[in-house]
């Protein structure tokens, strides 16, 4: 689901929500779904304001340092194949994964 709002003249904010498939899907669905997330948000337009919410599936476990700009210091466990495919997602696009930072 994709929303956009208006914050002040000229300026937007795209929310999206997306569901991603559970840790034991296979991996062509796991594909399809992050190709789908991707081209959603490519076309989001560029000065828009961006929050990605949904659940993902994903361990982004401690690691910090590897992961700097991406989690905070406030992730727990370790990182599993969903929590790797969320990171590469969030490099790619500039997005944080903010329940890390609290």
């Amino acid at each position: 689901m994709t929303l956009r709002l208006l914050l002040a003249v000229g300026r937007y904010m795209t929310v999206l929500s997306a569901y991603a498939p559970t840790l034991v899907s296979d991996e062509a669905t796991k594909d399809l779904f992050y190709d789908c997330l991707r081209a959603k948000l490519q076309a989001v337009p560029r000065n828009d304001r961006l929050m990605l919410l949904g659940d993902f599936n994903a361990r982004v476990g401690t690691n910090h340092n590897v992961w700097a700009g991406v989690i905070g210091r406030h992730g727990l466990g370790n990182a599993n194949s969903n929590g790797i495919r969320l990171f590469n997602l969030c490099l790619k696009f500039g997005l944080v994964i903010t329940n890390t930072l609290f």
